[in-house]
C-alpha cells in the first residue's frame, strides 16, 4: 500500500493550482486573450509534467515509465510556447502570431521515439533499460532539450530587449510587467544553467549532484509558469507597441513651419500645463494633445530635441523635483513622495532618471545642499 507523503501534497497543490489558473485566464475578458490562451496551454503542460512526476515516483512500473517518457515531450514545447506568449503579450498586431512547423520537429521526433518505446512490453523494456540500450537515445534527447531551451531563451531575451528599446519612444514610465518578465528570463537562465551542469556532471563524469537533476529542474520551471499565471491575473495590462521597425528617415520629415508649431505647443504643454506630471503619460497621449501623429512627435523628439520620449519627459520630472527641493519640500515630505508627485511611478525609475540627469543620487544631492 502506498503511503501519502508531504511531497505528494505539494505536487497535488501545484497540479490543482495549474488547472485553476489555466481555466481562470480564459474567462478574463478583453485582457491579452491571445497571450493568455498560450499561457493556459503552458499551464496545462506544466500540470501534465508534474502529474507525470507524481505518478512516476509513486507507482513506479515499466508502463508508467514509458508514459513518463511520452509526457517529457513537454521539454520541446516549453521554449516555442514561451516565445509565442512573449510575442503575443508585448507586441501589438501579434495576436495571431504562430511559429512555423519546423519549430515543432524536435517534439515530433520525441513523440516518434515515445511510440517506439511503447512497442516494448514491460519486461522487454526493463531488460533493455538495464542493458543500457536506451542510454544513448536518452542522452541525445536531454541534450537536445537543453539546446532547444537555450535557443528559445535567447530569442525571448532578444525580443524583450527590442521591446524595452522601443518602449522608451512610447511611454514615460517603467511597466512592472516588463520588470517581471526580465526577472523571469533571468530565472529561466539560472534553471537551464543548473540543468546543463547536472547533465554534464551525470553523463560525462558519472557524478550525481544531490537535489539537482532533470526532475527538480522541470518541477522548478513548472512553478515559474504558475507564478507567471498568477502575475497575469494581478497585472494583465501592458502597453503594446509594434514589433516592426518604424520607417522614420533621418532627414527632415516635417516642414520648418510645422516643426516650429510643434515646438511651441509642446513647450506650452510642458511649461504651463505640466503634462509630465501624469504618471502613465504615453506618446499617443501627447500626439492627441498636439493634434498630430505619434510618428511626427517621435521624429521631433529624436531629431530636434535629440532625445527619446522616456528621457524627454523624465528630464522635466527631475527639474520639477529639483524645484521642490529648492523650496524645501523635502523637509515635510519623503523623497519618494515628492518623486511620485512629479510623475514617477516607482522608486527605481526615479533613481535611474535622477542619476542620469544630475550624475548623483537624490540623497547625496540633498546632503550636498545642506553642506553648502
Amino acid at each position: 500500500m502506498q503511503s501519502f507523503e508531504f511531497i505528494d501534497l505539494i505536487l497535488f497543490f501545484g497540479i490543482s493550482q495549474g488547472v485553476f489558473l489555466a481555466v481562470t485566464l480564459q474567462i478574463i475578458k478583453n485582457k491579452n486573450k491571445a497571450a493568455n490562451k498560450t499561457l493556459s496551454i503552458m499551464l496545462m503542460l506544466s500540470v501534465f509534467m508534474l502529474l507525470g512526476r507524481m505518478i512516476f515516483f509513486k507507482f513506479l512500473t515499466a508502463r508508467l515509465f514509458q508514459w513518463a517518457i511520452l509526457i517529457d515531450s513537454v521539454i520541446f514545447l516549453f521554449g516555442p510556447l514561451c516565445y509565442i506568449y512573449s510575442r503575443r503579450l508585448i507586441f501589438s498586431k501579434n495576436d495571431t502570431f504562430r511559429l512555423s512547423r519546423s519549430h515543432y520537429i524536435p517534439v515530433s521526433f520525441h513523440l516518434l521515439f515515445s511510440f517506439y518505446i511503447f512497442s516494448f512490453n514491460g519486461d522487454e523494456f526493463l531488460d533493455n533499460l538495464s542493458a543500457g540500450f536506451f542510454k544513448t537515445p536518452f542522452l541525445i534527447i536531454e541534450g537536445a532539450g537543453i539546446v532547444s531551451n537555450i535557443y528559445y531563451w535567447i530569442l525571448n531575451v532578444k525580443i524583450l530587449k527590442t521591446y524595452i528599446h522601443k518602449e522608451k519612444n512610447h511611454v514615460s514610465y517603467t511597466q512592472s510587467l516588463v520588470s517581471f518578465l526580465k526577472f523571469f528570463q533571468i530565472s529561466i537562465f539560472i534553471v537551464i544553467t543548473v540543468w546543463m551542469i547536472s547533465f554534464i556532471s551525470m553523463n560525462f563524469f558519472n557524478y550525481s549532484i544531490k537535489f539537482i537533476n532533470y526532475n527538480s529542474v522541470w518541477g522548478t520551471i513548472s512553478i515559474f509558469i504558475f507564478v507567471i499565471g498568477y502575475y497575469s491575473l494581478k497585472e494583465p495590462e501592458l502597453f503594446r507597441i509594434s514589433f516592426q521597425k518604424e520607417k522614420t528617415k533621418s532627414q527632415q520629415r516635417l516642414p520648418q513651419d510645422q516643426i516650429i508649431l510643434i515646438g511651441k505647443e509642446l513647450n506650452t504643454l510642458i511649461e504651463k500645463e505640466k503634462i509630465f506630471l501624469k504618471p502613465d503619460l504615453t506618446l499617443r497621449d501627447l500626439s492627441l494633445r498636439l493634434n498630430t501623429s505619434t510618428h511626427n512627435i517621435s521624429w521631433y523628439l529624436n531629431h530636434v530635441s535629440k532625445s527619446n520620449f522616456y528621457d524627454y519627459i523624465n528630464h522635466f520630472r527631475i527639474q520639477e523635483f529639483l524645484s521642490k527641493i529648492d523650496n524645501n519640500e523635502h523637509l515635510h515630505h519623503t523623497i519618494l513622495a515628492i518623486a511620485m508627485e512629479v510623475g514617477f511611478n516607482s522608486k527605481s525609475t526615479f533613481n535611474k532618471a535622477f542619476k542620469l540627469e544630475v550624475k548623483d543620487t537624490p540623497r547625496n544631492y540633498i546632503k550636498g545642499l545642506k553642506a553648502a
